[in-house]
């Protein structure tokens, strides 16, 4: 049930709406927003279109991976370094605190 709420007497509706058929030829093939009536077009996406953007998002992706994976090899050195360097400074002074 649709709940319509009848205009106000003296006012008239601001605009019909505009029913487009699919297959109209004035139809643009891109986006585009009015703001001041309301209006909003948006285009088809050609099969082209879609493959780039695919390859676009693909490249993206794949250039955040190197950026995480060259982090992860240059810190993962960093933490052996470390670990390695307590487990000798551990091993010492257990070494140095025996009682001769």
């Amino acid at each position: 049930m649709i709940d319509k709420r009848p205009n106000p007497p003296g006012e008239e509706p601001r605009s019909e709406p505009e029913i487009i058929p699919p297959d109209d030829a004035h139809v643009t093939r891109r986006m585009r927003i009015d703001t001041n009536t309301g209006r909003i077009y948006v285009a088809k996406v050609s099969p082209l279109g879609t493959i780039l953007v695919v390859l676009i998002v693909g490249l993206l992706s794949a250039l955040m991976l190197v950026l995480l994976l060259g982090a992860l090899l240059v810190w993962l050195p960093l933490v052996v370094l470390f670990v390695t360097a307590a487990l000798v400074a551990a091993l010492l002074r257990v070494y140095f605190q025996r009682v001769p």
